[in-house]
């Protein structure tokens, strides 16, 4: 599981000479996570220890901003604060050497922060600046706040990515590449595929920019239905929030529904990005009154289902294995349920028969 650990430090002394590797298939984030991968070259380290170290700091930040948060109000639960406790035990040893929790961390801030828009805007944008799903976060804003918080984030990330644009080489290019990726093993649109393989059909699969992807005909119809399903819902979010009927919903409900989205309407859908639901989750469980008890169980079999696919059995999920493949569509099949269930509570919240 260190091979991305080793695949950073490939990077870091190009990274560090100010260029970053527009060539390579497998760089597909942001430039604001450079410094990041920068730092192995830094530190007095074996850079497997001192990523690690790393991540364990942002790991800990994490838990200083719950514990901030809870501290803060009188409506607050235990519960979110046990829940990145035990973190690395629902998610795995993947935690420690990913860089997840880093983009999860500012997002769980830009959330913490609702109240100040300018700064949960801002924050949302240097997530957003690691890996783009931070910004996402800007819909648990309030009707009226999301224009200053609009603004915080858009600003931060034309500033941010003006700077590297000025000072580095490349540091646009995992726009190509993000853009080029093709339908994941592990994602919703590839299970029919998984399926019939483990039924005994043929499906082709290559390894192409850092993943395993089915090499079908139809994918890219399969791809662009599941997109298009996503913008839909997206739009559907968009309309709640413009429209007020999310403003009795809680930010951090809100936040975890539009991440579950995201996720479930992907071309990709890696294990790691189990780091993010169980981030939010713990930040929308700080609430005593949160609604997502249900959607947080969901996902947290979902997460410990994961760690038997990955690494275990990752190899037997495109080569046919009939258990692996039901293992997998029961992960899909949790995702897609914690999805409705959440999306489902953030706009019956609105509704005066039902108490939160």
């Amino acid at each position: 599981m260190l091979n991305d650990v080793d695949i950073y430090r490939s990077w870091a002394g190009l990274l560090g000479s100010g260029t970053f590797p527009a060539g390579d298939p497998t760089w597909q984030y942001p430039p604001g996570i450079a410094p990041l991968f920068m730092a192995l070259s830094a530190l007095p380290l074996d850079p497997r220890w001192g990523f690690t170290l790393l991540i364990l700091l942002v790991d800990a930040a994490l838990m200083g901003a719950l514990i901030l948060a809870h501290h803060r109000s009188h409506d607050t639960s235990w519960r979110g604060l046990w829940l990145w406790a035990l973190a690395g035990l629902v998610v795995g040893p993947i935690m420690m050497v990913r860089f997840d929790t880093v983009p999860t961390l500012f997002a769980a801030l830009a959330v913490l922060t609702v109240a100040r828009p300018l700064r949960s805007g801002a924050l949302a944008g240097i997530g957003a600046l690691t890996k783009v799903w931070p910004a996402l976060m800007l819909l648990a804003l309030p009707r009226k706040a999301l224009p200053r918080g609009l603004a915080a984030l858009v600003a931060t990330a034309l500033v941010g990515l003006a700077g590297f644009a000025l000072l580095t080489t490349g540091s646009l290019s995992f726009l190509g590449n993000q853009g080029a990726r093709g339908l994941q093993i592990e994602s919703v649109g590839a299970l029919p595929y998984v399926l019939w393989a483990a039924f005994g059909g043929p499906v082709a699969y290559g390894y192409e920019y850092g993943s395993i992807q089915v090499q079908m005909a139809g994918t890219e119809i399969v791809g662009l239905v599941v997109s298009g399903v996503g913008l839909l819902a997206f739009a559907g979010l968009v309309w709640g929030r413009l429209s007020g009927r999310l403003e009795s919903a809680l930010p951090g409900d809100v936040a975890l529904a539009v991440l579950l989205v995201s996720l479930a309407t992907s071309r990709v859908n890696s294990p790691q990005y189990n780091v993010w639901l169980i981030g939010l989750a713990a930040v929308a469980l700080l609430a005593r009154r949160s609604r997502m008890g249900l959607v947080v169980v969901l996902i947290i079999v979902m997460s410990v289902l994961t760690q038997v696919v990955y690494p275990w059995t990752a190899t037997q999920l495109s080569t046919g294995d009939p258990i692996t493949a039901v293992i997998q569509a029961a992960r899909i099949l949790l995702l897609l349920a914690a999805t409705v269930v959440a999306l489902v509570r953030i706009f019956r919240a609105s509704s005066p028969e039902v108490t939160a």
